[in-house]
């Protein structure tokens, strides 16, 4: 009997005897975005009873199309099994592995966001896998990319406070791209100023501040003669010496804005140097007096309240008189004055004079002479005539008369004084 194989036949043989040989394909594409899976085999669609996927391995079918679209919600290599169910004979089945492209993990950073600066944007994007071959930096979010770069990359800002958002989109090497956006706000750059009063040394010197500064943080002054400090607002410092100080000021807002600092000469004037010059002796006896004049200044206050330059003083006392110069510095000047009263008595180096030029004994001396200065003197030999007088007696008798010297013998003197008793005592002129 003659066998005839028909279509049907052949097709169930060849089911039966080579199976389905399932397999699929799929468009790889970026996490986030569907996956279409088509799966094959070589029997024709019309032998195909069912078409059954598991797409997340944990093998249950989740699907039963030829064609099915899937959201993959893991950016990795996942194993996707396809079982084919054929109208006759028996299943039969495949797996393989799916790749989900990771985004690019886009951030990055901003500095410098003060008015006037250039912002820094530094690109802190990273992939799981693969790289990132593009990155389009759009400053102002505006939809046109202003740079490519990715390094650091920088924008000007612009001279006044605003707020802007910036976008960096990042492509990989497999075409997945994602961005990100921060909200930019520019902060206003304060501005420092100060001034600064002319000062005399070993005084305070005041700095007062006139920042323009909106949220201050604090100030950070520099006196330029190696001292800082940080204040927050006006300062105060006192210099080690006279002289020329470059001070600078730096003001800082509680955002980090800070200026190029502020710089002033402080000028540090040196005190004047008073003295007290006198018209005699500071140690005078009753009757006497002493001018004290000061000097090296323009005004002068002494603790007399005097304002003259000099003055006349006629008693005991510390004398102190502060003198003042063009710039308003002042010093003080101290002196002390001695008054004694007259001595009743007159004490003489020797009564014996001996005037004969050699130096020793030729004049008569009277001790303490300054206290008879308002008194006169009068020598007189043993007949009471006068061979001598002198009001205001300076020791400088030397046993004349009229230019003569005198002959050896005893005389004797009398000091009279205005309001004390006459003194006498005697003299003897000796020749040798």
């Amino acid at each position: 009997m003659k066998k005839i194989f028909t279509p049907f036949l052949l097709l169930l043989f060849a089911t039966i005897c080579f199976g389905q040989n399932p397999n699929f394909t799929y468009n790889q594409t970026c996490f986030g975005s569907q996956t279409t899976l088509v799966g094959s085999s070589s029997l024709a669609d019309s032998a195909v009873q069912m078409w059954q996927w598991d797409v997340d391995g944990d093998g249950i079918f989740d699907f039963n199309n030829k064609t099915i679209v899937y959201f993959f919600t893991t950016n990795d290599t996942v194993a996707v099994k396809l079982k084919i169910t054929p109208n006759f004979g028996s299943p039969d089945s495949i797996t393989q592995n799916v790749i989900i492209d990771p985004l690019p993990n886009v951030n990055f950073m901003v500095d410098n966001l003060c008015t006037g600066n250039i912002a820094n944007y530094y690109n802190q994007s990273t992939i799981a896998l693969g790289s990132i071959t593009q990155w389009l930096w759009d400053f102002n979010n505006d939809g046109s990319p202003d740079n490519t770069s990715n390094d650091t990359v920088t924008y000007n800002c612009g001279g006044t406070p605003n707020t802007f958002l910036s976008r960096l989109t990042c492509v990989s090497d497999k075409g997945c791209s994602s961005f990100a956006t921060k909200t930019i706000t520019v902060y206003q750059t304060p501005t420092a100023a100060f001034s600064i009063s002319d000062t005399c040394f070993n005084n305070n010197t005041q700095f007062t501040n006139w920042s323009t500064i909106s949220f201050p943080d604090y100030y950070r002054w520099d006196f330029g003669d190696g001292n800082q400090t940080t204040t927050s607002g006006n300062a105060a410092h006192t210099y080690p010496s006279p002289g020329n100080y470059n001070v600078s000021l730096i003001a800082v807002t509680l955002n980090g804005c800070r200026d190029t600092s502020a710089t002033m000469v402080a000028t540090i004037n040196s005190l004047p140097v008073v003295t007290i010059d006198t018209s005699g002796a500071t140690h005078f006896f009753e009757g006497g007096s002493v001018t004290l004049t000061a000097n090296g200044a323009s005004t002068y206050l002494w603790n007399t309240n005097e304002l003259t330059p000099s003055i006349t003083v006629m008693q005991s006392g510390s004398f102190a008189v502060m003198g003042t110069d063009t710039k308003g510095c002042s010093s003080t000047a101290y002196l002390s004055v001695i008054k004694d009263a007259i001595p009743d008595t007159v004490a003489v180096s020797s009564n014996i004079i001996t005037p004969n030029g050699d130096g020793i004994n030729d004049f008569f001396v009277i001790d303490n002479k300054e206290a008879y200065q308002n008194c006169t003197l009068n020598i007189y030999n043993i007949w009471n005539v006068e061979v001598y007088s002198k009001e205001g007696y300076n020791n400088d008798w030397g046993g004349t008369c009229n230019d003569k010297t005198l002959p050896n013998g005893a005389y004797y003197y009398i000091l009279t004084c205005d309001d004390k008793p006459v003194l006498a005592g005697n003299i003897n002129i000796l020749l040798k």
